[in-house]
């Protein structure tokens, strides 16, 4: 019997029990895990001389937040969608997904066109049961610190656009399914927190299980009619390592998906 892990982000006295539908996880889900941003980093070559404010008016930098200074100079260090997930009041379900049909609702959609999203496990299998195996307080779960925006010396850009976001319950990408019973512990949930830009308290930004990534996919996204761009600057030696040279707002009709 094939079986599956999946995690629902909700306030913890509304996470289903013993019994719940597909539906009953959705709307759940629906509930905590709302907004995020995306946020893309690129590298600047240490000859390129353009300020942010040149590549703006010029037309380079805009609301779609394409690489500037074009595809052939600097890299994309960062292309992610860090969901906005508060642990301070939202609580994680954890159920198990036994051979069951899923309701239409749980149709995918994909962030860029022609790329196929990860498979979810609930895609195909005929759900017969969801056994919920663990229900808390994200507060109460391992912590955990990472590194997300760059550490080595140099200049970079970054682009950040809100999104309102409607997802299905997250899964392992990389052990979607599996045979036999779920082992499943609570202590190898963490929630990821790193610094990001010039915050002086860390933000959270994700969950893992098993040191593997849970990933979130995507029923819904909007984007919103604004992106932020920035330009700063790295030095490790520094007393401040981080240093922002300018950040700038731009608008128009439409963000990338």
């Amino acid at each position: 019997m094939a079986t599956a892990l999946v995690f629902v982000l909700a306030p913890e006295d509304l996470l289903p029990a013993d019994g719940a539908s597909w539906t009953d996880l959705l709307h759940a889900q629906a509930l905590g895990l709302r907004s995020g941003i995306t946020l893309r980093i690129f590298s600047v070559p240490p000859d390129q001389d353009a300020s942010l404010e040149t590549l703006i008016s010029q037309g380079s930098a805009d609301i779609r937040g394409l690489n500037p200074l074009g595809p052939n100079h600097g890299r994309t260090l960062c292309d992610a969608l860090v969901p906005h997930i508060d642990p301070r009041v939202l609580g994680l379900g954890v159920y198990a997904l036994s051979d069951c049909p899923v309701d239409a609702a749980s149709n995918q959609v994909s962030d860029e066109p022609g790329v196929e999203p990860p498979i979810h496990p609930s895609s195909g299998l005929p759900i017969r049961s969801i056994r919920c195996l663990d229900r808390f307080a994200l507060r109460d779960a391992e912590n955990e610190t990472c590194w997300f925006y760059p550490t080595e010396s140099g200049r970079y850009l970054s682009w950040e656009n809100r999104r309102r976001l409607r997802t299905e319950p997250g899964f392992l990408p990389e052990i979607p399914r599996q045979e036999g019973s779920s082992d499943y512990r609570r202590d190898d949930i963490h929630v990821l927190w790193s610094l990001m830009a010039d915050d002086r308290a860390l933000t959270c930004v994700g969950l893992t299980y098993a040191r593997r990534r849970i990933e979130w996919p995507l029923l819904r996204s909007e984007a919103e009619e604004c992106a932020t761009w920035g330009s700063f600057r790295i030095d490790p030696m520094a007393e401040q390592s981080y240093e922002e040279i300018c950040s700038i707002s731009v608008f128009g009709a439409e963000a990338t998906p």
